[in-house]
């Protein structure tokens, strides 16, 4: 899809003519005189402002029939992220941070907390908030599965000060009170790019049970049939089969791969190997 607000299509220029690496992974920039597409920070002379045509991402420039530039290569390594948000996410690893990453703490590190708000706005159709606060849930909950530890310990391990808001955080991911032990895995779920387009995975604790791409028209309900067949519940994060996704897809695009070893957990069907 063609993005056409004008505001926004002035601020993807301008951040285009100055090369910023922030807007990697935002968008694409098809230049109608050319007929290719770029990243934000290719470094071939900036087109006019008239040439230029905004895109979410490669799969889409290449639908209106633009080529990839050979300088910057869109569609050459989709694991790349933005710097400041490959920073954003070693702060959320960092176990002396509990899980915990405030605005502040992004704009002491240089980070803007809008453009991180924005990117995964884009990426999740979530803020980055709410995208550290399933990943504290996820811990969360894995720690009461194993009924070793009390919902107390759970929502402290997870950064939580108050067990009223641990409660409330819990409830509305989860579907359910911390003090009911589950009694399946969640069903986490990741996006990934890849040259085609940017695609979902969603994996729970057995294998692989969705990868589609983030534009189907059918995803939401395909979502609601997958957490009803594996009576679970989704939310963003990701486990071992999403990152070895990750991983063989790149290699798979990169000319590397020809065969898949990924475990399968598909609704209706026995655990398979690929």
């Amino acid at each position: 899809m063609k993005i056409g607000d004008k505001s926004t299509v002035r601020e993807y220029y301008a951040a285009l003519v100055r090369r910023d690496e922030s807007y990697r992974g935002v968008f694409v920039v098809g230049v109608s005189s050319t007929g290719i597409f770029c990243l934000p920070t290719c470094p071939a002379r900036k087109p006019k402002a008239e040439n230029c045509e905004f895109y979410p991402d490669a799969r889409d420039a290449l639908r209106h029939g633009y080529r990839p530039c050979k300088r910057c290569r869109p569609t050459g390594d989709p694991s790349l992220v933005p710097e400041a948000v490959g920073l954003a996410l070693a702060m959320l690893e960092d176990p002396l941070r509990e899980g915990r990453v405030s605005d502040t703490d992004l704009k002491n590190a240089g980070i803007s907390p809008e453009y991180l708000r924005r990117w995964y706005q884009k990426r999740y159709g979530i803020t980055f908030q709410a995208y550290q606060r399933m990943l504290r849930i996820n811990r969360a909950f894995a720690e009461l599965q194993s009924r070793d530890t009390p919902v107390s310990g759970a929502a402290m391990n997870a950064g939580y000060d108050s067990l009223s808001g641990f409660g409330y955080t819990y409830r509305k991911l989860i579907q359910s009170a911390p003090s009911e032990a589950p009694e399946s895995s969640l069903i986490l779920m990741d996006r990934l790019d890849t040259p085609i387009g940017p695609m979902f995975a969603a994996a729970s604790d057995r294998g692989l049970c969705l990868l589609e791409f983030t534009d189907r028209r059918m995803l939401e309900s395909e979502l609601e049939v997958l957490q009803r067949r594996l009576k679970s519940r989704i939310i963003f994060g990701a486990n071992a089969h999403i990152d070895a996704a990750r991983s063989q897809l790149a290699e798979y695009f990169r000319g590397e791969l020809a065969h898949f070893d990924l475990s399968l957990h598909a609704p209706g069907l026995a655990l398979i190997h690929i």
